[in-house]
């Protein structure tokens, strides 16, 4: 049980700065990390982590750039992002230098280096492959994934999902490509983090991320917050699956959002007495078999089903975390409609000159504030604080 004092009380919290470190071994950068200007970091649940480094640069006495002439910063050098918070450090993001990119101007004392840095995926998309997977034995989509990531020495995490096996696949994409594809056609989320790969479905289960609070006093972390509440989203998708065979009769089934609700009350719940359900139609495509439209259909309603969307910032020194897509993460002080657990669909971490602000994008597939771990208090937190 967390205390109202702690709630009101969060203590001195030290500014949070940025750890970059690079090469084999991910070393320090050194005395260059005071030459860093800004650090903006993007990840995403369905798209590749990227981001951008600046580097103010100075020539030394003997012609060579601190920066630029380090050997550090070179193209598919490894690199790692952290935020320290004096007390632990958290990473961000972890993989390669795809681009360094200097620039001299004509003012030498505006020169900067800056990199352009992806996730461990960029180094899955440098050979197109032709494969056929599957053509003797079935092989799932995890079975595949396993396959393709092991030669860069990335584990799959143990909560992934298994995907389809329905059939043989035909690859001709480079590995990244068709990795999405497949993750794509399952309604999974791909993402590269820490050394492993998720590949599974939204997790939207277990304790969720450190609360995000607006409006609760000396502990308020979020600097804005808007949230969209879309009711032109649909709350079921058919498909029909024409026979096979002659004789055979086709296919047709109307699928209903299947993931756990992220409040009190589902979105579809509202609307429903207007008589007039909210129906999308899918068909198939090419050659897919009905195990495959039937998880596109599926994975098509799922994502139709978080059409609340929140938008905001935090301050990250205050939050003393690193808010990580894909996975849950509460937001207490918006009251009892829009307050409870969200799930993180993309978050930008930038470091600059004005500290560490984390911008996110959340979503949400219900109403109603649920038993999050700061419910019951953030009412008394917030009349407290109203009274100083």
């Amino acid at each position: 049980m967390v205390s109202l004092g702690v709630l009101l009380d969060p203590g001195i919290r030290q500014p949070a700065s940025c750890l970059i470190e690079v090469g084999e071994g991910l070393s320090d950068i050194g005395i260059i990390a005071d030459l860093v200007m800004q650090v903006e970091i993007t990840t995403s649940r369905a798209e590749a982590a990227i981001g951008t480094i600046i580097i103010e640069d100075r020539r030394k006495e003997d012609g060579q750039w601190i920066a630029a002439d380090s050997g550090l910063f070179t193209r598919w050098a490894p690199i790692r992002v952290s935020a320290d918070f004096q007390t632990h450090v958290e990473e961000i993001f972890r993989g390669f230098i795809v681009q360094p990119k200097p620039s001299y101007p004509n003012s030498g004392g505006e020169t900067k280096l800056e990199l352009l840095v992806q996730d461990e995926s960029a180094a899955l998309d440098r050979e197109q492959m032709r494969t056929i997977w599957g053509d003797t034995a079935p092989m799932s989509d995890r079975d595949i994934l396993t396959v393709l990531v092991a030669p860069l020495g990335l584990s799959v995490d143990a909560e992934s999902g298994t995907g389809q096996s329905s059939r043989s696949l035909s690859q001709d994409a480079t590995p990244i490509v068709f990795l999405r594809e497949r993750a794509a056609a399952n309604g999974y989320d791909l993402m590269f983090s820490e050394g492993k790969v998720y590949f599974g479905p939204k997790r939207l289960e277990g304790e969720a991320q450190a609360p995000i609070l607006v409006y609760a006093g000396r502990a308020t972390n979020c600097l804005s917050l808007d949230i969209t509440d879309d009711g032109q989203r649909p709350d079921a998708v058919r498909f029909d699956h024409a026979p096979q065979q002659d004789g055979a009769q086709a296919v047709t089934e109307t699928l209903t959002a299947d993931v756990p609700a992220l409040g009190t009350t589902p979105v579809a719940e509202e609307g429903a007495a207007l008589g007039t359900p909210s129906v999308w139609r899918v068909s198939k495509e090419g050659d897919e078999t009905e195990e495959e439209l039937r998880a596109r259909a599926q994975a098509l309603v799922n994502e139709h089903s978080f059409r609340i969307r929140a938008n905001g910032e935090i301050d990250g020194s205050l939050y003393g975390h690193v808010l990580r897509a894909g996975k849950t993460v509460t937001i207490d002080g918006t009251g009892a409609r829009y307050g409870g657990t969200y799930f993180a669909d993309k978050v930008v971490h930038r470091f600059s000159p004005d500290g560490y602000r984390q911008q996110f994008e959340l979503m949400r597939n219900a109403t109603g504030e649920d038993s999050g771990p700061l419910g019951p208090l953030s009412s008394a937190s917030s009349a407290i604080a109203s009274v100083f």
